[in-house]
Parts: C-alpha cells; structure tokens; sequence
C-alpha cells in the first residue's frame, strides 16, 4: 500500500540519504536557507541545471556523498500557490526522464517554518509516482523530510487525516465502475460509521417510492448493478442540533442516457460522475478522523444513468421530493435530478444550518473555468475568505458566484415548474452552464446552500494538473477540509445562536 512517510532529519545534510535516491530539496521563499543546501547549489552541473520561469532548480552529485540532488528556487516572490504547484509538477515530469534508472526519492522540505504550499508539492510528487489507484509506488520508496516533525504539525496539525482521505477521494474516483456502484458506496459508509460510532441509513428502491423520491428513481431505474439509493450518515448530532450538512452527486457511470454522450462528450471517463459522492463522503471521513466535534451529516444519492428498455425517457414529467414538477428535456442533466430529491429531503429531516453541495454537474465547467478552477456558488464573504485563505495556503483555486435572478428564471419549465435543462434565452441553443444549473439545486432547498461544481477540476482532462497523472486530482479537498476545521463555530455565519 502507497503511503507517503515523514521522517525527521535534524540539522545538516540528511544522513539517511542512499547512494541510489534522488534528494529533492524544495526551499521557501526569501527564506534563509542552510549551509549545507547552498554548498549543494555551489556544486551543481550547470548542463543539467535548468530554470522554469520563475523556478530554478540546481542539478548535480554532491562531491561528499556523491549521491544524486536537485535543489528547487524560486526567483519570483508573492506568486499563486496553485501556479508554483503547477511549475513543480512541470519540473517532476523532467526528472521523470532525467533520472528515469533512480528507483527512490527522498524529499525535504527547507526552512524553519514549513509552508502547506510546500507540504502540497511534497504530496503531489509523491501522487505523481503512484499508479493510478494510487495504491501501489511506481518506485521502490517514496519519502519525506523535514528538519524537525514539530514543524509539519505547526504547519498542518490534521495533516495525517487530510492526506489520507484525500486519497480515499481519488481511490473512489478512479475505481471501477463495476466495482464503485451505488451499493459499494453504500458498503463502505456504513463500515465507516459502524467503526466510528456513526448513525447510518439506506433508503432502497421501495423505501424511495414510499418516500416519493421519484427524481432519484427515474434515473437509475434501467440499472440494476447501481440501482438508485439514498445514504444518510450522522455525526455527533444530538436532538435539536443543526448539522453542516454535506451532499454529493454519486452517479457512479453515466451514458448520457437516451441523449447519449458522444465519445468527444467524455463519455470514456464517465466514472468520475460520481465525484461528488467521492468528495464529501471522503471529507466526513476525514472530518470524524480529525476529531471534529461539532454536529455533521452527509447525504449521498447514487444510481448510474443507463440506455436500457427502462431508461428515463425526454420529455417525461415527475413531481419531485419537494412537490416541484420537474420536466426532463435532456437525460443528460440527470445529476440535479437526483440531488434535488437528496437535497430536499435531507434539508427536511436534519434542518441542517447550512448545506454543502459537490457534483461533477456541467461540462460547462470545465468551457468556463479550465481544469485548474472549481466554481463555487452561493457563498457568503466570510465562507469566500475563508476558502480563498486556505486555497492559498494549500494551492488551490476558485471563482465565486452570487444568486442571480436570470439564472433563476432560465430554470422555468414550459409545461411543468422547472426543466432540467435551463436555457438564457441568448443561449437557447447551447444550455445553461453552471450557473443555471446551480439554481436549479437551490430552487429545493429553504435554507442556506453553497454548492461547488467540480466537473472542470476534479479528472485530469489535460494531464496536466499537479499531482495527478491519470484520473482524479483531489482538487479542492484540501481546502474545503481545512476551512471547516479553521471554522470557530458559527460556521462563516450560517449558525445563529
């Protein structure tokens, strides 16, 4: 089992550095650095020493240990952190082929004071060298270094929970799809909170018709391997509490339906529709590791949107959870479907002080934003400091939008309520992008919500985002992690007293 191990070195060059491992030392920036680091930047092979922008980096065989080195720089001060994560991973993939026989890595991170920023390339590097189930080490050893371990708890205090079930949310992800259905998920949260002292539910089929979830049946109603279902899992939530509530879209393989995606509609990487689930599953995981104490609930809808004889047809009209009618002009819109009913219901039953959505919901995401950005909808300015501080800290990005009545208004449906395929009407012909489609969630929801759309972020469409080289990059975890554990209580402003 991959696992990045942090070990602490004391003062001077690391003694446990081996004959065969490649040593990648990443300083601060305008930090002092230590004699023995810049001994090795004197020693350097100026014809394997290279600069990337702004990054700098030093090459060579120390003359003492006559072990290979690469010492990182950075020439430019005050810079994105994402942008220097970026640059390390360009970097990475150079020394892939310029030591490709170094079979171990060792990795210190320079300085007194550890910067997350730093701690995130150190996991990105080791992401980098994993295969993609991220289980197994495409060297023989992968690890990291710092001069004392009291630094990286300064710096990270939950850095053991966070990396671990970050992971778990890039496992998830790149699972397959016949392995990752909704029952799976199903499975492994309720091992989860069996084992954490948890409350857990299943709604299947007949507890969902009972229930009138008819949204979340229409969907997964062609698929029997990944049939439709709900969990609910409790956390520390006591009669009367008012939990964050966590919601995420768990579409575990989409087709697009009838509307059936085109292979240029991704349809080959339609395992990571269930991202969301992935996500915010992973994140209560985490959360309860952390020893977060505070009430939280999480609840997942799950199906996959199959062709089939019993597939959900266009044009079909069904009276939702909430009682809205919902029209179904495109089966390819199928993920607000099933997250309105999750969300209505959860909203009903745990009165949650505010709900947090993730979902994998437009490819207009990844049109608007790139594969570097997640759109965050709905947030207040103190929800919007606090994820823009921790997306700094850790390198991480977002854009933010506010509620906005056109966006609203294009979700109007002609022959029902709402239609799942809400359109501006300068944009008939080309659907509503993320925007629409996070109005639509809010029109099933009284109390505040803010939901991230991680479609553009989430798969590494260009193969080019820091730490990931093939699938699920687990952008945005980090930071959403981070901004819950930061929170003093009143959660940004969302709980009253």
């Amino acid at each position: 089992m991959a696992s990045l191990n942090w070990e602490s070195v004391g003062e001077g060059f690391p003694d446990s550095h081996q004959n065969d491992e490649l040593l990648l030392v990443i300083t601060r920036e305008q930090s002092e650095q230590e004699n023995w680091i810049i001994s090795l930047e004197q020693e350097a092979i100026p014809s394997l020493s290279r600069e990337i922008e702004y990054l700098k980096t030093f090459v060579g065989f120390s003359k003492s240990q006559h072990k290979p080195f690469v010492v990182v720089r950075w020439t430019a001060f005050d810079t994105p952190s994402l942008e220097k994560r970026w640059l390390l991973g360009q970097l990475v993939k150079k020394l892939k082929t310029q030591f490709e026989s170094i079979q171990k890595l060792a990795i210190y991170l320079a300085g007194d004071e550890i910067e997350p920023w730093q701690l995130a390339m150190a996991e990105d590097t080791f992401f980098s060298y994993c295969d993609h189930s991220y289980n197994e080490l495409k060297l023989s050893s992968v690890r990291a270094m710092v001069k004392n371990l009291g630094d990286l708890r300064q710096c990270d205090a939950f850095a053991q929970p966070r990396l671990q079930y970050q992971k778990g949310y890039r496992q998830w992800i790149n699972e397959e799809p016949d392995v990752m259905t909704s029952l799976e998920i199903g499975r492994r949260l309720q091992s989860f909170a069996k084992s954490h002292q948890c409350d857990f539910q299943e709604f299947d089929r007949e507890r969902l018709k009972e229930l009138g979830m008819n949204l979340l049946l229409a969907v997964g109603q062609a698929s029997e391997l990944s049939p439709s279902r709900l969990y609910m899992v409790g956390s520390n939530i006591k009669p009367g509490d008012r939990p964050l509530m966590l919601v995420g879209k768990g579409i575990t393989f989409d087709t697009g339906g009838i509307n059936v995606k085109p292979y240029e509609g991704f349809v080959n990487a339609m395992k990571n529709d269930m991202g969301g689930a992935a996500l915010m599953s992973n994140l209560f995981m985490a959360l309860v590791k952390a020893g977060y104490d505070k009430p939280l609930a999480l609840v997942i809808p799950a199906c996959e949107n199959l062709v089939a004889e019993r597939s959900m047809k266009p044009g079909a009209i069904y009276k939702s959870y909430k009682g809205h009618s919902v029209v179904v002009d495109h089966t390819d819109a199928e993920g607000r479907l099933i997250l309105a009913d999750a969300l209505a219901y959860g909203e009903e039953q745990l009165k949650p002080c505010l709900t947090l959505t993730a979902a994998t919901l437009t490819t207009a995401a990844l049109r608007q934003f790139s594969g570097y950005f997640t759109p965050v909808h709905f947030a207040n300015h103190q929800f919007e400091l606090s994820l823009r501080e921790q997306a700094h800290r850790f390198g991480e990005n977002f854009t933010f939008w506010d509620s906005f009545l056109p966006f609203k208004w294009a979700n109007k449906g002609k022959v029902s309520d709402l239609t799942n395929m809400g359109r501006l009407p300068a944009s008939a012909n080309i659907g509503g992008g993320s925007n629409i489609a996070g109005h639509f969630l809010k029109e099933f929801v009284d109390g505040p919500m803010i939901h991230f759309d991680i479609f553009a972020s989430t798969w590494n469409w260009s193969s080019d985002y820091p730490g990931s080289t093939f699938g699920a990059t687990g952008a945005s975890f980090n930071s959403i992690f981070e901004a819950i554990m930061a929170d003093s209580g009143d959660l940004w402003g969302y709980r009253k007293p």
